[in-house]
């Protein structure tokens, strides 16, 4: 991950989500509320972010897919899978 980090001007990391299973997947539209994320500035994590959901289309954030990660992980035990960089997403968030 430090590989996509160091590229980014300014971004958000979604580490853990809450409520993935309440989207519609059939439609592939998703809406989930970050449980852990980083805030990411000049390819630096500046802080951690609180309050933030992150929603769309799964078809969408594939389009505006820019880079993987070099080392898949397992990720809740069932998906082996590297890191995602896309170069926009919906993300909304409390002050």
């Amino acid at each position: 991950m430090p590989d996509l980090i160091a590229g980014m001007k300014e971004g958000l990391i979604v580490d853990q989500v809450l409520g993935a299973g309440q989207s519609n997947q059939l439609a592939g539209e998703f809406s989930v509320n970050l449980d852990l994320g980083y805030k990411v500035k000049n390819g630096e994590i500046v802080g951690r972010v609180k309050n933030t959901m992150v929603a769309g289309s799964i078809f969408e954030a594939f389009k505006r897919l820019v880079d993987l990660g070099a080392s898949p992980e397992w990720v809740g035990g069932s998906a082996y899978l590297p890191c995602l960089l896309f170069d926009q997403l919906s993300v909304k968030s409390k002050k």
